[in-house]
């Protein structure tokens, strides 16, 4: 389903440049992450979150040259690349992580960052480490994707900015989905962040503490996208058990 630049915008707060740029980029042949897309942003969670979190780290002072280049961009879109071959079994996640090593062969940027999100990522169950992680396995199931702030020139302060923002937004999208499928996750075992945080009553009101917690910290860099994310998940209430 289409996604605007209007809604992006308006809705979300996204910087009208950045919503405008993915939107209207095509689908990069050839990738797992968008095989049988017709659209860059679709309405699923898995696209719109990449303006948004593209917006936050324009929102903390990277500039939006930067950003978009078209180098780093399709550097990202190889990330997605491996990381969905890996979410569907076709690579296993050494392989995935020794793919995205040869990526970075004389382009890193952030040497010290790469050393930690390797550390991080190379653990048998992905655990918190220093500032990456969340408490249960199933909310650091995208934490690839931060391989890219290794390819862009960022001071400490703006990678743990980069950092703060990303969890509350992505981990505020997996809820949401987590809490749709909550049903289907459990019935077939599949990994449930509901599940992690202790299955049933206690699972969903786990949820709404880091749900609730991760709208006040965008509520900081981005009203829009804190109040959209409220009116989304009041609409979630009748889904927990």
């Amino acid at each position: 389903m289409f996604v605007s630049v209007d809604l992006l915008h308006e809705d979300m707060g996204v910087d009208k440049t950045i919503a405008r740029f993915f939107v209207d980029r095509k689908v990069p042949g050839g990738n797992a992450y968008w095989e049988k897309r017709l659209l860059y942003v679709g309405r699923g969670n898995g696209y719109i979150f990449i303006p948004v979190y593209y917006d936050l780290l324009f929102r903390i002072g990277i500039p939006v040259r930067q950003l978009l280049a078209e180098e780093h961009i399709q550097f990202m879109e190889k990330i997605l690349h491996l990381a969905m071959l890996a979410e569907s079994r076709q690579i296993n996640h050494t392989v995935m992580l020794e793919g995205i090593k040869k990526m970075f062969i004389g382009r890193i940027k952030n040497e010290s960052l790469y050393s930690e999100l390797l550390f991080y990522l190379e653990q048998p169950v992905i655990k918190p480490k220093g500032r990456l992680g969340m408490i249960t396995p199933a909310l650091n199931r995208g934490d690839a994707f931060l391989f890219v702030l290794c390819d862009l020139n960022l001071s400490e302060q703006e990678i743990n900015l980069a950092i703060q923002y990303w969890y509350a937004l992505v981990t505020t999208y997996l809820l949401m989905d987590d809490v749709y499928d909550y049903k289907h996750d459990k019935l077939n075992q599949e990994e449930s962040s509901i599940v992690e945080l202790g299955d049933g009553h206690t699972g969903f009101e786990n949820a709404m503490r880091i749900l609730d917690n991760n709208c006040k910290i965008l509520d900081s860099i981005n009203r829009f996208l804190s109040v959209d994310f409220k009116r989304r998940i009041a609409d979630l209430q009748d889904l927990m058990v």
